[in-house]
């Protein structure tokens, strides 16, 4: 019976010696697995982007409002070329047409100074049938 109770008897020593220290890892794991599951649900922080320097945004601002500006003066001076052509036209022809005026009144003013003919009138031919 001493065989039988021998190796029975050593199983249950090993059995609380190992129980303490069993039980300090076991509870070490599971604060170990708790801790973590409560790491695991913290949202992770956002980082924000931060908020843009008052000064950088008034250059910022003051470009945006230079690029429309200069863009209207290009318009601006795409309009007043294109006046300045066409008056440049109109320009043209009021020259032209003074010029054609001008050899207008003096072929009137040539006319009035030449000389009328005479045309002789039935008065001045002698009559056939008088004699």
């Amino acid at each position: 019976m001493s065989d039988e109770d021998g190796p029975s008897g050593s199983d249950a020593g090993a059995r609380q010696g190992r129980s303490p220290a069993f039980f300090a890892l076991s509870l070490l794991a599971f604060v170990f697995l708790a801790m973590l599951g409560v790491y695991v649900t913290i949202p992770a922080k956002q980082h924000k982007a931060p908020r843009p320097d008052p000064t950088a945004q008034l250059i910022q601002d003051l470009q945006t409002s230079l690029h429309q500006v200069v863009d209207q003066l290009k318009t601006l001076q795409q309009t007043v070329s294109s006046n300045q052509s066409q008056t440049k036209q109109l320009s043209d022809e009021i020259s032209v047409l003074s010029g054609k005026l001008e050899a207008l009144q003096q072929s009137f003013a040539s006319a009035q100074q030449a000389p009328i003919a005479v045309l002789p009138t039935d008065s001045a031919r002698p009559k056939r049938g008088v004699r």
